[in-house]
């Protein structure tokens, strides 16, 4: 009599593997701008410039008027920063807003610097030089009322007017301003408003200005 035997087959898991990983299509992380200027990448120097050009401009604008060297001065802000960082006199770190505040504050330097040149320049003239170069022209009336309004910007000290200008025209924060001048918060409150109370002042004394103002205008 033939016995047969069943062969059992033993099955036998498959050895645990780890899962595989997909390959990430994702190019790696960029480095922070501050960390990409201190290392002096030209193309991060070229983003920051593209990006704040028109802010130092305006707040050029706001000290020096259009005058025919404010964009070597606006091109000398950006070289300055530059050749701070190069030379080891400055360290970069923080995020964007510390960035424009560091440049805004480079600005305003410059922006005195210029002004105490031309300060015989400004006072010895009855018209100031000013040139719309903007992209939207202004209409003579409105260029009129702008005109007037920086010469009565002139007059108030340079304390009270920067902070004025990077609030009112750049709309840049409270804290912003105090990084860019280099006071204290309070001491911004304070000079924003003694700056608003002398410009109104100042302004009822201008024919043009204190119509604007008597019929509802911003200043």
């Amino acid at each position: 009599m033939c016995r047969i035997r069943m062969l059992q087959v033993i099955l036998t898991p498959f050895e645990k593997r780890p899962p595989l990983r997909a390959v990430s299509a994702d190019p790696p992380p960029v480095a922070p701008l501050a960390e990409r200027l201190q290392r002096l990448e030209l193309d991060a120097w070229a983003g920051l410039y593209i990006e704040h050009w028109r802010l130092i401009r305006g707040v050029l604008v706001g000290h020096l008027g259009y005058t025919a060297d404010l964009e070597d001065v606006t091109q000398q802000v950006f070289e300055t920063a530059l050749k701070l960082v190069s030379s080891h006199k400055a360290q970069l770190s923080g995020d964007s807003s510390g960035l424009r505040a560091w440049l805004v504050a480079i600005a305003l330097r410059l922006a005195r610097a210029e002004r105490r040149r031309q300060f015989k320049t400004w006072f010895s003239s009855e018209q100031p030089e000013c040139e719309n170069q903007s992209t939207d022209p202004l209409d003579p009336a409105s260029m009129q009322l702008l005109q007037r309004a920086h010469r009565v910007l002139l007059l108030l000290p340079a304390k009270l007017r920067s902070p004025w200008l990077l609030r009112h025209l750049e709309r840049m924060s409270l804290d912003e301003i105090a990084t860019s001048t280099g006071v204290s918060l309070a001491t911004v409150k304070r000079r924003l408003l003694a700056a608003d109370q002398r410009f109104q002042k100042l302004a009822q004394r201008d024919p043009v200005l204190r119509e604007h103002l008597q019929s509802g205008g911003a200043t």
